[in-house]
């Protein structure tokens, strides 16, 4: 026996109604009013903190100062340290020359002392530096 899809539901005119009436801020008027009043006061309050409140340039330049401490501060630990490692360089060189020096000497090159004095980083014999 087949059913019509009528047949299962009721018509919609028959479902009772959902009273929403409670929902109806004219229901209670002076509790309307007094939500309202107290919104709007907490609206207000925010408001208000907001405008005296700083602006992002404000918080920007706020930070200027220990930025420049910490900059001061990265400075101060990083130029000794590249100090350092330039004259370690400069000593690798050194060393990197008198193995050249000592290589072409072994293979009967004998070095001119300018040659030998420019590897060591000493002033040559007339006077100019390396």
């Amino acid at each position: 026996m087949a059913h019509d899809i009528d047949d299962r539901h009721e018509e919609p005119g028959d479902e009772p109604r959902l009273d929403l009436r409670a929902l109806d801020p004219m229901q209670d008027p002076p509790h309307w009013h007094s939500v309202v009043a107290a919104t709007m006061a907490r609206v207000d309050a925010v408001l208000a903190a907001r405008a005296g409140a700083d602006d992002p340039l404000d918080l920007i330049a706020r930070w200027r100062r220990p930025l420049l401490v910490a900059a001061a501060a990265a400075l101060a630990l990083l130029v000794p340290a590249e100090l350092a490692l330039e004259r370690r360089e400069a000593r690798t060189e050194r060393v990197e020359r008198l193995v050249e020096i000592s290589t072409g000497w072994s293979s009967g090159k004998a070095p001119a002392v300018s040659d030998f004095l420019r590897a060591i980083g000493a002033e040559s014999p007339g006077g100019e530096a390396p």
